[in-house]
């Protein structure tokens, strides 16, 4: 079995010498360039991503109009649809992950960047982005972080510091974005409005409905589990309303009830690189993949880590990250001098119990991929097939009945059942 998905494998036959030439002439501003070579292979680990495909390409090329030639060499990250017919290309056709992800490179992060700066806090919140094109193909190319010392985390759960300087990176995005949202021109982060559940994509539904016979089917065969049954049973047919009542609360509400802010949208460990000196220690994270970033209550990127990126002792402490993160967004509104009134821990606690169906999603659908892919290493993974997963109901049941799930459920159900979150 291969290390990478298969769509990665081959790169579509429109990336050759010529787009390149283009693509670094513009890139470059110095004139015409000409490639002399360049290589091509997958920019991901299977387990990595689903959405998109994604390619390395590793280009030495020269500037015509300079003498004596000077050669250089660079490495880029090409970002852009699979070839071949399917689920996941129709799916990423209709959308506007693209169109999102672009703007956001381009208009959103450079503005919170900016901000961020002047305030005393330079941040480097994503790569730099240096090329974008909607047609006639959908294509982003963005500078590889791996060449800056950035990489993602494998075979590994972070540590508590680590976690903590992540909610650290994330609290700046959400503050100045929150900031923004308050201004006098809010549009330049209202308008992001496609977040994976705002809309019926047949995948998501299918994930769900599945996912919950096959929930429902733990809690049944499981004695310490059964005390839950009636109350998965009575939140079945509200779930996917309620989260995409979260997803569209911005439109719905008006803007008012919650802590809206520009959320990733998909905050898991493999959309996060990573920066260690030479004793191990974190440097720096970025955040990759802002194609269903939305304006929402910040519980969406919240409550998604709680299950995509603390591991299951921490996921139980959750209380105590959600606090420290609570702060530092505090922090950073103060250091911007946000001039409103600030929001409390409280308003954050009590959004999240009105979108405690999110949570319940997140045990249902998420959790059982998360134990059988957190921690495990490339070795490990290279059996298993994202795509097949997601898309074949057959083989996503299978992870409903990996032992550890039903442990899982067995530590975490009782939290959420006195919390409220299972009413």
């Amino acid at each position: 079995m291969s290390y990478y998905n298969d769509d990665e494998l081959t790169a579509p036959d429109w990336i050759n010498k010529e787009f390149l030439e283009e693509v670094l002439g513009n890139y470059e501003d110095n004139g015409p360039v000409e490639v002399l070579k360049f290589d091509m292979s997958p920019a991901s680990m299977k387990g990595d991503h689903y959405a998109s495909a994604m390619f390395r390409c590793k280009v030495e090329y020269r500037f015509l109009d300079k003498q004596p030639a000077e050669v250089k060499t660079i490495s880029l990250i090409i970002k852009t649809l699979p070839v071949a017919e399917g689920m996941k290309r129709e799916m990423l056709m209709e959308s506007k992950v693209f169109e999102t992800e672009i703007e956001m490179y381009t208009q959103a992060l450079p503005k919170i960047s900016k901000i961020l700066a002047q305030c005393g806090e330079p941040t480097t919140l994503s790569a730099e982005i240096i090329y974008y094109s909607l047609s006639p193909n959908k294509v982003i190319i963005f500078q590889d972080l791996c060449e800056l010392g950035y990489d993602t985390v494998r075979g590994r759960c972070l540590t508590e510091d680590e976690v903590k300087q992540v909610y650290t990176k994330l609290a700046k995005l959400h503050a100045v974005s929150y900031m923004l949202g308050h201004s006098e021109t809010p549009d330049v982060v209202t308008k992001y409005q496609e977040g994976f559940m705002s809309l019926s994509m047949p995948m998501v539904k299918s994930l769900l409905a599945n996912g919950l016979k096959n929930f429902i089917n733990v809690l049944e065969s499981h004695e310490e589990l059964k005390i839950y049954v009636d109350k998965a049973k009575a939140m079945q047919n509200e779930i996917e309303p309620a989260c995409k009542d979260l997803f569209n609360a911005y439109r719905l509400n008006k803007g008012q009830g919650d802590i809206f802010v520009l959320n990733h949208g998909d905050f898991h460990m493999k959309n996060l690189m990573f920066k260690f000196d030479a004793h191990n220690q974190m440097e720096d994270m970025i955040m990759v993949d802002f194609q269903i970033s939305c304006y929402a209550p910040s519980v969406i990127d919240l409550l998604y880590s709680q299950f995509l990126i603390l591991d299951a002792e921490m996921r139980l402490r959750r209380h105590e990250f959600m606090q420290y993160y609570f702060s530092e967004f505090l922090r950073i509104l103060k250091k911007i001098n946000y001039q409103g009134k600030l929001p409390k821990y409280s308003d954050f606690q009590i959004s999240s119990l009105k979108y405690r169906h999110f949570v319940i999603y997140m045990v249902v659908v998420m959790l059982p991929m998360v134990v059988d892919f957190m921690g495990k290493t490339v070795e490990e993974l290279k059996d298993t097939d994202i795509n097949e997963l997601l898309e074949n109901p057959d083989v996503n049941a299978l992870n409903y009945k990996l032992p550890v799930y039903a442990e899982e459920l067995k530590r975490f159900l009782p939290q959420l059942l006195n919390e409220g979150y299972m009413d």
